[in-house]
This record gives structure tokens, sequence and C-alpha cells, in this order.
């Protein structure tokens, strides 16, 4: 197998993981509450995908880029989900 085929396989893959928080998002939305979601996760996973991404330019490798830049929106769609939807203490 050449390289190029294991980065594009590494990407998809990568891509699928950082898929994942959707069903999260989802379930935000429909119970309208982010209660006992933390958003640390989801504020490390903006900021490993804008390295990744950073290092990715640097080196000119879009195996790297493209997953890691969808990681890092996805992570930001769902940091905002959950503070649009956290809970408010009286």
């Amino acid at each position: 197998m050449d390289i190029q085929t294991i980065g594009l396989i590494a990407s998809i893959i990568t891509i699928i993981m950082f898929i994942s928080p959707v069903d999260q998002i989802r379930d935000i939305i429909k119970d309208k509450t982010s209660h006992g979601v933390s958003p640390i996760i989801y504020g490390m996973m903006i900021i490993n995908g804008i390295c990744w991404v950073t290092y990715g330019f640097g080196i000119n490798n879009s195996f790297i880029i493209v997953p890691n830049a969808v990681g890092a929106v996805l992570g930001a769609a769902t940091l905002f989900i959950i503070y649009k939807y956290r809970s408010h203490k009286e």
C-alpha cells in the first residue's frame, strides 16, 4: 500500500471520528439543554484542529489539513450549541 493511500484512509477515518459530535448536537437541540456536556473537550478539539491545520499548511499536506479543519469547525459548532443551550441557574 503506498503512502498516498494510507494518507487518504487516515483522513477518512479522522473525519468520521470528528463527525461523532453530531449525535451530541442533535440530542442537545432536541432536549433544549446541554446540561452534563463538558465544553472542555470541544474547546480542545478546536485548538488541536487549528494546530494540525497550521502544521499541515507548513508542510503542504492536504491529508493533514482537510480532516483537521473539519474537526475544528465541528468542534466550534458543538461548542456554540453547548453554550446556546446551557442551563441557566436561578
